[in-house]
């Protein structure tokens, strides 16, 4: 794909709601739901919290190569703007579109609590169920309406929490509630139906208090093995998911970590001097970048893309040496916005790049060979603030 077709923005979307049945797999997710009901709960401020620092979201996506169709969805609480957002973004055969909404932090409009994974805000909800998350997105118009389940098919990660980032008395937190999902529903959208059956989903939850006009960036992507053999699920047996808590220019890292599933359980994770990130053939857009749902303009060169990604995971002291060599090649990117107000009440931006692409994971795991080829995630932010420009 080429470069200038990869930053337009084209991003995700779309997903499912059914069941499954087998008696093994059913009490297998039993134990998931027990478990994730109590670990992916909300965490409102509280008393004496920074609530303008606060910040918590649900993510999900979905891959389905046979409709070359790609979804996201997020579910975020702001407490700087004390509001709360939910995104829709999906492409269809390399068709893209969204929907964004954003809605007043208050209750009977917004609901959740610190004793359930579940979420409303306004038409849209997560619900934990006995069979996974149903999600339900719905626009305002209900031109656009998204119903899934997804289904976890391996346990979660422990909840990771890095103080002190990026600044004294801040701190964030998150949970790879799922890595490897499989999902079933319907996406609607302007009259048409797409239909998901059995293909790869993935979820996780990032919470806590901290500005994003700081000293901050990050790395995070995930890719699930595609079972390319079986006509009854697309989802294979290998999953992973990285992060990664940098500083704004990427030269120092805060907190790495690399964590590799075989079947339900984690078989190995890599984290610190273990874990190498590096991004090549960085792209700055040579052209003003128009940043989806703020209708903002970004100048020339504000923001870096990376059009390829290398990690090298590598444990000596795992009885099996476990190590991985993984390369992702960008293919689509869409710049999300970020909304900064500096200390003169000047409004700044700074961009997430969602990205979307290949990886191709090769190595040892548990004295197994691993090597698969798979569509996934990646998220990439670096930069400093920056203002916008006309259009």
């Amino acid at each position: 794909m080429k470069t200038k077709a990869m930053l337009k923005p084209v991003l995700i979307g779309i997903f499912l709601l059914l069941l499954v049945s087998n008696g093994g797999l059913a009490a297998q997710n039993s134990s998931l739901i027990d478990e994730l009901s109590g670990v992916d709960v909300f965490h409102p401020p509280g008393e004496g919290d920074p609530a303008y620092l606060y910040n918590e979201w649900h993510y999900f996506n979905v891959i389905d190569e046979e409709q070359n169709l790609l979804i996201v969805c997020a579910f975020k609480l702001n407490g700087a703007i004390n509001a709360a957002e939910v995104l829709l973004g999906y492409s269809a055969n390399a068709t893209p579109d969204s929907f964004f909404g954003i809605y007043p932090l208050v209750p009977g409009v917004v609901e959740y609590s610190s004793e359930s994974p579940n979420v409303t805000i306004s038409n849209s909800t997560v619900i934990l169920t006995e069979e996974g998350y149903d999600v339900h997105i719905e626009s305002d118009n209900g031109a656009k309406v998204f119903d899934a389940l997804f289904i976890p098919e391996v346990e979660p990660t422990p909840v990771y929490n890095v103080s002190g980032v990026p600044g004294p008395g801040m701190g964030i937190s998150w949970l790879v509630a799922s890595t490897k999902m499989t999902v079933n529903g319907t996406l609607t959208v302007d009259g048409q139906t797409y239909t998901l059956d059995n293909k790869r989903g993935y979820h996780d939850h990032n919470w806590g208090y901290w500005s994003w006009g700081d000293d901050i960036g990050w790395d995070w992507g995930q890719v699930t093995q595609l079972n390319s053999g079986s006509n009854e699920t697309d989802v294979g047996e290998y999953s992973l998911s990285f992060g990664n808590i940098t500083n704004a220019s990427h030269t120092q890292s805060e907190f790495s970590v690399l964590n590799v599933w075989e079947g339900e359980n984690i078989t190995a994770s890599f984290s610190g001097d273990e874990l190498k990130i590096e991004h090549h053939n960085l792209t700055y857009v040579n052209e003003n970048v128009t940043v989806p749902y703020q209708g903002v303009v970004l100048p020339p060169g504000s923001f870096p893309l990376p059009l390829e990604t290398s990690i090298s995971a590598s444990n000596a002291s795992s009885p099996d040496s476990d190590s991985l060599e993984i390369g992702f090649n960008t293919e689509q990117s869409v710049p999300l916005p970020v909304v900064i107000m500096d200390g003169s009440g000047t409004v700044k931006y700074r961009v997430i790049w969602e990205i979307i692409g290949t990886y191709q994971v090769n190595g040892t795991i548990d004295g197994k060979p691993v090597s698969y080829t798979s569509d996934g995630f990646m998220e990439y932010v670096s930069g400093v603030p920056t203002s916008s420009v006309a259009s």
